[in-house]
């Protein structure tokens, strides 16, 4: 079959050294700050006051949505304390359970098994994509639409990342559970893997396992093509249409990530994250962390050190978001973790563009950034959407690209936001 070409992005050249770095678990953290809002289905109701005891899978937000995505207890304890307004990583405040752990890591009782996407969304899983989105919700929207193929990606989001490659390998049992347990609920007659074509070891391991009933699809390093819409185009050769209500869906396809279906695979609530953390000069590792765990544990835990004037990015460095702190935990937003040297931040400079063009061929969406970033800097809202603001994925290349360093993903995402406040996004 045909496959599709990824037009601009970028050829980065970082060696895939965390592809070789087995997950190492992280210590549980003494306290987990759980935040009740963690994906794009809103804020969990509380299902726990203080003082209560809790364990580990135990039910404490409750989502307001059929098929939204609940939070469970990441440790076993007590609760501490309840939040009211709590800051979140890519959002408003939202209430928040600290958890003072007893170290026993005792469980919960294991939820009766179903297979409706309900229990998906009851136990927490969620669409691990650069917008966090409750799975079941994400599945009842393919089964509307008779999906019929199912893209599993196990291409991670980033240069520097490599946990989904890595899980690939390590978890393959899960994941062929998790698309077993897809397949059950929708009516799939084709299951495609993206791979990247240097994970030559998970690859073999999944063609031991699957055999000829997923067909494997390695494909080379190249940035920000494990975008879903990106994904279609290089899997099927179809393109997604920007179009008002339009999704991948629509032309029969779901993408779904690797760690989305190790985590229905293993059939218990979510409670933690596998995520890669790169440190400067190299320093690579995946590990294996408690949802609510502190982002300082974890870099202690690397032995990495944050220096004052550098950043922690929650994501990888093209389009991962800037944490406020150390003291942030990590929630099921948090794509990974790079941490960045104080020579290693580009810092925004008032620059006029000089129309070289560099951005609008690195677009993998085929849109004029200039424009886009020039009409937010500039407040034209109207002007913005109407060159299709709305279709950028923010990935970052343009920004990358330019020659005068000018922040273009910055304004446009202002922009988003500022339609989006007023009822104008799309």
């Amino acid at each position: 079959m045909q496959r599709g070409k990824l037009r601009g992005g970028i050829q980065f050249s970082c060696p895939p050294t965390g592809l070789n770095s087995p997950f190492e678990a992280v210590p549980p953290p003494p306290a987990a700050i759980v935040p009740l809002q963690q994906d794009q289905g809103g804020a969990c109701v509380p299902r726990v006051k203080k003082n209560d005891p809790v364990r580990v899978g135990q039910l404490i937000g409750e989502s307001p949505t059929p098929h939204g995505a609940s939070i469970h207890a990441p440790v076993s304890g007590k609760v501490a304390e309840l939040i009211k307004h709590f800051p979140t990583l890519n959002g408003p405040a939202a209430p928040a359970v600290v958890i003072e752990s007893d170290g026993l890591a005792t469980p919960a009782d294991p939820p009766a098994e179903e297979e409706s996407l309900a229990a998906l969304g009851a136990a927490g899983v969620v669409d691990f994509d650069r917008l966090t989105v409750p799975l079941a919700a994400k599945l009842e929207a393919a089964a509307a639409r008779r999906v019929t193929t199912l893209i599993v990606n196990a291409l991670d989001i980033e240069p520097l990342l490599s946990s989904r490659g890595r899980l690939l390998l390590e978890q393959t049992p899960e994941i062929t559970e998790g698309i077993a347990a897809i397949r059950k609920r929708l009516d799939l007659r084709r299951v495609i893997l993206t791979v990247d074509a240097r994970a030559g070891e998970a690859i073999a391991a999944a063609r031991a396992a699957w055999g000829d009933s997923v067909e494997i699809l390695p494909l080379k390093n190249r940035y920000p093509q494990a975008v879903d819409v990106l994904l279609v185009k290089r899997a099927l050769n179809r393109e997604v249409p920007f179009a008002q209500g339009v999704r991948i869906a629509d032309i029969g396809a779901v993408v779904l990530d690797v760690e989305s279906l190790a985590a229905v695979g293993r059939g218990r609530p979510l409670v933690e994250r596998f995520l890669t953390v790169a440190g400067r000069e190299g320093h690579v590792k995946n590990i294996r962390v408690a949802i609510g765990t502190p982002i300082r544990a974890v870099l202690e835990h690397c032995g990495i050190r944050p220096e004052a004037g550098g950043k922690i990015i929650a994501g990888g460095p093209m389009s991962g978001t800037a944490a406020a702190g150390p003291e942030l935990p990590v929630t099921k937003e948090v794509a990974g973790i790079t941490v960045q040297g104080p020579r290693e931040v580009v810092a925004p400079v008032e620059a006029v563009c000089i129309k070289c063009g560099l951005c609008v061929d690195a677009c993998p969406m085929g849109l004029m950034p200039f424009l886009l970033s020039g009409f937010s800097e500039k407040g034209m809202l109207a002007q913005a959407r109407a060159y299709d603001l709305f279709a950028c994925i923010e990935c970052g290349c343009c920004a990358y690209q330019c020659p005068v360093r000018i922040p273009m993903v910055h304004f446009i995402r202002f922009a988003k936001r500022r339609l989006s406040d007023r009822g104008g996004g799309s």
